[in-house]
């Protein structure tokens, strides 16, 4: 069985990103990149041994001027083969909002799973 193997990253919608970053900096987490999409996002790795996951801080107003809700936006599962883990998830009938793709500024590929009530649960191959 294709499952996902572990948390690759927490993304929460806030109204200060600089504000934030500083916080979780303070605490221990470290900044692995800046990014231009979602209106400027920044990662951070959470504190600890090994590959630890990633937290994704996005600004509340987006690139586009649209405002999202503040809290939790998505998590993302962690996958080694995105294409293998979609088949068999969309065979058990799960919905998926579009085909895998690539995020230019990370270069990771993800796809959405919707959950029953609307929400996305994000896949990362990796």
């Amino acid at each position: 069985m294709t499952q996902p193997n572990g948390l690759d990253h927490i993304d929460i919608v806030v109204d200060d990103v600089p504000l934030m970053r500083g916080f979780f900096e303070a605490v221990g987490f470290v900044v692995i990149r800046q990014t231009d999409h979602g209106g400027g996002a920044v990662e951070l790795r959470f504190p600890g041994p090994g590959d630890q996951p990633i937290l994704e801080l996005t600004p509340r107003a987006g690139a586009n001027g649209a405002t999202r809700p503040l809290g939790l936006r998505h998590m993302a599962l962690r996958v080694a083969d995105i294409e293998a883990t979609l088949a068999e998830l969309t065979g058990r009938g799960l919905r998926v909002d579009k085909p895998p793709r690539v995020i230019p500024e990370t270069g990771r590929r993800l796809a959405n799973l919707i959950d029953p009530a609307g929400n996305s649960l994000q896949l990362v191959e990796g």
